[in-house]
């Protein structure tokens, strides 16, 4: 079970802050920007994620059955594992889940069971019912623990650790007082509710009966009912059977009162509420849902890997002293999810240091890097990438600067507000980190910009990470060519158009005049403007 240690959600985010909205139909909905509010920072600053648009990677890889497996599979991409030992554990279920039809199909199945009655136990959980109606949520809810319980008994016995751990967790709920306490008869005693195993045959309890007839309903108009029953076949007078007949009268508003709002108040305070908190503050409780979003999440890596129009593979990872990461044919998980077409690149960052990435605008220089970055956070979730081989160390740090507007409240404006970003960046780097820098040092003179990005690129490959710089300045790439530091790319052009393939070499022409025409903002139609309204 020691596997599962770096694995573990906060059940909190599931349900008090009700993170998924069981008000939506069942299916994997889930409000991940209240989420991503709520999380702390992890080895990818949020900035980072907004970057790198991790909302939409987690749609791309959103195959989910489950609120609970949608909420997982996003709480892992915004926290990527740092424990190999988990990596591979996910990776090696992702494997047997592929091979074994028919493990598959029943853990399709369980989800699918899971799935259908999930949005009435959260209502419960949530308590979103009101106190005069309870009874209808509580028996959706108990049907539904009682049909995962069934359900996860039928998945055959997995042999890879992480499945077996799963699902351990989830038969281990089951078989808890918790759950008996939602599937079978319920007892409220002087130390609060519990179950038939739990309550000893002395011990003075009532029992909880989720409906509103009872004993306690009926009680107030028996008598009246045989009174008046012996009147009509003539064991007692007609008078004292009249007026008993109106006493039962009373009675049946008594009863109807005690049914309508006495006992559902009475239930919701007593047994409802106390089951649903010994349910929040268990432990196997926790684990069981938290398992069974980890189930869904395997799962729909598989649905990913073939519903996805290009080959993916699962990266070989290690652990090692300093980052690297090697792909061939890699392709963004956004962009080719929708393009059959879509170009792929071979990426090699292996004792690098910095890699400098020169070409035009709109030649596709910032997906190059957003697909490395997004690709790294997917293998280390232990999910398949987007290439037809892989292999990559985890990062310990990823973060992207990009360019910022000026700050208001900040009195060195633009270079100041850009230079704080990436003096975070570097004093947070360690050789483990992967960082990508979309040009350093705007918003000064070209002479002071070289100086300074020298500095900072000659401190980031003394720390010897894994860096992407994005930059227009080829004098900046020439300067470290020379010193034989750093590997060089540009974007590659035919017929004077980008092919989104990258090739050794720096850029020297940024070929502003074709994004102007493309924009119609070029000389030519600058000129035309001024002459056809009277300028010129």
């Amino acid at each position: 079970m020691s596997v599962l240690a770096s694995d573990k959600m906060i059940i909190d985010l599931n349900y008090r802050n009700k993170i998924i909205d069981e008000r939506q139909p069942p299916g994997a909905v889930v409000n991940t920007h209240e989420m991503f509010a709520l999380l702390t920072e992890t080895i990818a600053e949020k900035r980072t994620l907004e970057m790198v648009e991790i909302h939409d990677l987690y749609k791309a890889l959103n195959h989910t059955h489950t609120n609970v497996g949608a909420a997982r599979l996003f709480h892992s991409l915004v926290t990527p594992s740092e424990s190999l030992e988990l990596i591979h554990a996910k990776q090696e279920a992702f494997l047997e889940l592929e091979a074994n039809d028919k493990l598959r199909n029943s853990v399709a199945e369980f989800l699918g069971t899971f799935s259908a009655g999930e949005t009435d136990l959260f209502k419960f959980l949530n308590v979103h019912f009101h106190p005069l109606f309870p009874y209808g949520v509580a028996r959706r809810a108990a049907k539904a623990t009682e049909t995962m319980h069934r359900a996860a008994k039928a998945i055959p016995q997995p042999e890879t650790i992480y499945l077996d751990s799963l699902l351990r967790l989830i038969k281990s709920f089951g078989e808890s007082p918790e759950s008996t306490l939602m599937r079978k008869p319920t007892y409220r005693t002087t130390k609060g509710i519990v179950n038939r195993q739990e309550k000893k045959w002395y011990t003075p309890a009532l029992r909880f009966r989720p409906g509103r007839f009872s004993a306690g309903s009926i009680g107030p108009i028996m008598p009246c009912l045989l009174i008046a029953g012996a009147g009509y076949v003539g064991l007692v007078n007609e008078a004292l059977a009249e007026y008993i007949a109106l006493l039962s009268g009373a009675g049946v508003i008594i009863s109807s009162f005690h049914g309508a709002v006495i006992k559902p108040l009475f239930d919701y305070e007593t047994a409802l509420l106390p089951i649903r908190h010994r349910l929040l503050n268990s432990n196997r409780f926790a684990s069981a849902i938290e398992a069974v979003g980890g189930l869904d999440v395997l799962f729909s890596f598989g649905e990913f890997r073939r519903n996805f129009p290009h080959p993916t593979v699962l990266p070989e990872i290690t652990d090692g002293e300093r980052h690297y990461f090697e792909a061939r044919d890699l392709k963004n998980p956004l962009l080719a999810k929708d393009d059959r077409n879509y170009v792929g690149n071979d990426v090699s960052l292996t004792d690098q240091g910095v890699t400098f990435i020169t070409g035009p605008n709109s030649g596709g220089k910032t997906t190059y890097c957003k697909t490395v970055i997004q690709n790294q956070i997917m293998g280390q979730i232990g999910a398949p990438i987007v290439a037809t081989k892989a292999r990559m160390n985890i990062a310990n740090h990823i973060a992207y600067q990009a360019p910022a507007f000026d700050s208001l409240n900040d009195p060195e404006g633009r270079f100041g507000t850009e230079l704080r970003t990436t003096r975070d960046i570097f004093f947070t780097t360690t050789p483990k980190s992967l960082v990508v820098l979309d040009e350093i040092a705007e918003g000064t003179t070209s002479h002071e910009r070289m100086n300074q990005s020298v500095a900072i690129l000659d401190g980031l490959l003394a720390k010897c990470n894994t860096n992407l710089l994005v930059t227009h300045s080829f004098e900046l790439a020439e300067t470290f060519m020379a010193s034989n530091k750093g590997q060089f790319i540009q974007v590659e052009f035919k017929d004077d158009a980008p092919t989104h393939r990258f090739t050794p070499g720096i850029s020297s022409d940024s070929h502003a005049s074709r994004v102007a025409e493309k924009i119609g903002f070029s000389t030519t139609d600058i000129r035309n403007h001024l002459e056809e309204n009277g300028y010129l």
